[in-house]
């Protein structure tokens, strides 16, 4: 039978945690940590680690009878040898069923205050995002022994309670040390980042006073920086047909990493959706474009450029090698508007385009996926569709009917309804 509060003590699992945190901190490249707010990462991290403390709901138990064999010690074994160690007794197992919430790994450490016993379970299951866990505990009673009870179900309820108390109060004892870690790594998180704020920017001052050169970090954390570079023409694939061909491009390589970039940023604000939702379709570009610079740079300043009310573009020459558009969802007709809107831009064959879409005013963010994704089955432009996720998708479009122009949209449509 599994037994409880017996793995370890609750404070090296928050030490290990706390390790944790300082090392994902640590990976943050120094271009990242001076540009990030330190707030919103630090909620953000907080999030990400805070324990989730154990909730029963005690009002919720349910049990159950069923007939058993029981097995009793034989006492007189012990003055003859030729008796049975153990005698089988008919009797009744009543299982309780305890449903709970949280981090059920919680159960099987010792808090720093803790009752001295042994607190054994028939079985721990964990919860899961639809449904509670459940602790299951079991008492067993010969048939004489309950049915020489007068009132038998207070008799085992009153048992019941009697017993597992102790392991109410040192689950209470837990909670307690969860609640004062919870509060502390708030504290501790923030101090980590103004510290690595600090040190990135002591470090890139002594760069500057000796006049070396910035380089990309190849260790920024889930993605893969590259220097963008130009890209030489390439031979038509028919050259029974002239094209107008690209003199800029970039590579699929970079293409695929922006797009990350861009994801992540984005996923980043679902997860603080209502700090961003104030803000307006500028505002949540700019965040975008500050996110992607500080992946992608080059001698002449900033290699994302914002021209226009909401266009992010990549410029070689002061010609757009790459463009994105930052939109807020109004309905599909918006959406095909968009769509058209970007395409309006593109002077080049298979050139490589992106659309940001932000929900802020539908409750149902599903039902804003379905529609794009039935717009992109029924779309006849749309000649290729590839889902990463539920809200992201690759694609190819024709650039209008009659055109043999290919263009590539990364579509990613990001939740901020709150």
């Amino acid at each position: 039978m599994p037994e409880l509060f017996i793995r370890g003590s609750l404070s090296d699992l928050f030490k290990k945690i706390k390790e944790t945190v300082d090392s994902d901190i640590g990976k943050i490249t120094n271009e990242e940590i001076l540009n990030i707010d330190i707030n919103e990462w630090t909620k953000f991290l907080w999030n990400k680690y805070t324990i989730e403390p154990i909730t029963l709901y005690e009002e919720n138990i349910t049990y159950n009878l069923e007939e058993t064999t029981i097995k009793r010690y034989n006492k007189f074994h012990h003055h003859n040898p030729y008796e049975s160690e153990y005698f089988s007794m008919d009797g009744y197992k009543m299982t309780f069923s305890v449903p709970f919430e949280g981090n059920e790994k919680l159960l099987y450490f010792q808090a720093s205050t803790y009752i001295m016993s042994r607190f054994e379970v028939d079985s721990v299951e964990s919860s899961t995002s639809n449904k509670c866990g459940i602790i299951k505990y079991s008492l067993e009673y010969t048939r004489q022994e309950l049915e020489s009870k007068e009132n038998q179900k207070d008799f085992i309820l009153s048992q019941f309670k009697c017993r597992f108390d102790k392991y109410i109060k040192n689950i209470d004892y837990i909670n307690d040390d969860v609640k004062k870690f919870n509060t502390s790594l708030n504290l501790s998180i923030k101090e980590s980042l103004e510290k690595r704020r600090k040190k990135a920017g002591d470090y890139i001052a002594l760069r500057a006073k000796l006049d070396l050169p910035l380089n990309l970090n190849p260790n920024a954390p889930n993605t893969v920086p590259v220097v963008l570079a130009k890209k030489s023409k390439t031979i038509p694939s028919r050259p029974e047909k002239k094209f107008s061909k690209p003199e800029y491009t970039i590579s699929d390589k970079d293409y695929e990493n922006i797009n990350n970039i861009i994801s992540m940023s984005c996923t980043s604000m679902e997860k603080t959706a209502s700090t961003f939702i104030k803000l307006q379709e500028e505002e949540l570009r700019d965040i975008v474009v500050s996110h992607l610079n500080t992946h992608y740079s080059n001698v002449t300043g900033e290699t994302f450029n914002k021209v226009g009310k909401t266009d992010i573009h990549i410029l070689f020459d002061s010609k757009a090698a790459y463009i994105a558009e930052c939109k807020i969802w109004h309905g599909e007709k918006k959406f095909k508007e968009a769509l058209e809107q970007l395409f309006s831009y593109t002077t080049w064959r298979d050139i490589k385009t992106s659309l940001i879409v932000f929900n802020k005013e539908n409750k149902n963010f599903s039902n804003v996926l379905s529609v794009v994704e039935n717009y992109l089955k029924t779309c006849p432009l749309c000649r290729t569709k590839r889902e990463k996720n539920k809200n992201e998708w690759d694609c190819t479009f024709q650039k209008y009917a009659a055109s043999d122009e290919i263009i590539s949209v990364f579509i990613g449509v990001y939740d901020l309804y709150c």
